[in-house]
């Protein structure tokens, strides 16, 4: 009996351990031509934005957990001359959202993702209107004429932010 109560122990504290923070799922968002891992169960809203000149339909899926948000935005550029374009732009209106520049922490491997522009991981630490600090960081890449901006903002965890950006694969 003693071994028994031994490894019910380990496995009470090991579940204890767990923490219900993030409770990691497969999202495959509508028309997004890719899946991902979220902590929460995300939701979903579309609005008509101007992007690099161009009107397109702009989707965010985004929930909070653990005190961060984690999104995924993703719009049809129309036209593969306008993905780099239009990756810029949402990198540029993102950090002017912040009030700070955006900085490189270098290219990142995203699955199915167009091998140019190449993918980036970037970090903005900003300000909301508030004064508020904050810091975000983000994942552009695109895939066929679909520009996307993944993002993890507050505090969450290297290794939640990782698994969020590392989820990151082509829909089947």
């Amino acid at each position: 009996m003693r071994p028994a109560r031994r490894v019910m122990g380990a496995a009470a504290v090991g579940l204890a351990a767990c923490s219900p923070t993030y409770d990691w799922r497969d999202v495959r968002p509508a028309d997004a031509g890719v899946q991902l891992l979220f902590p929460c169960k995300p939701r979903t809203e579309a609005r008509s934005i101007t992007l690099a000149g161009q009107p397109v339909r702009m989707t965010m899926v985004a929930c909070e957990a653990g005190g961060s948000m984690f999104g995924l935005a993703f719009a049809d550029a129309g036209d593969p001359g306008r993905v780099a374009p239009a990756l810029a732009a949402l990198r540029a209106a993102q950090a002017g959202n912040l009030g700070a520049p955006a900085q490189s922490l270098g290219t990142v491997t995203v699955t199915g993702a167009n091998p140019a522009p190449v993918p980036e991981r970037v970090q903005v630490n900003g300000r909301f209107p508030d004064g508020t600090a904050v810091r975000q960081q983000l994942v552009y890449f695109a895939r066929g004429t679909r520009v996307y901006q993944a993002a993890v903002m507050g505090g969450a965890t290297a290794e939640a932010a990782g698994t969020f950006f590392e989820g990151i694969r082509p829909a089947p």
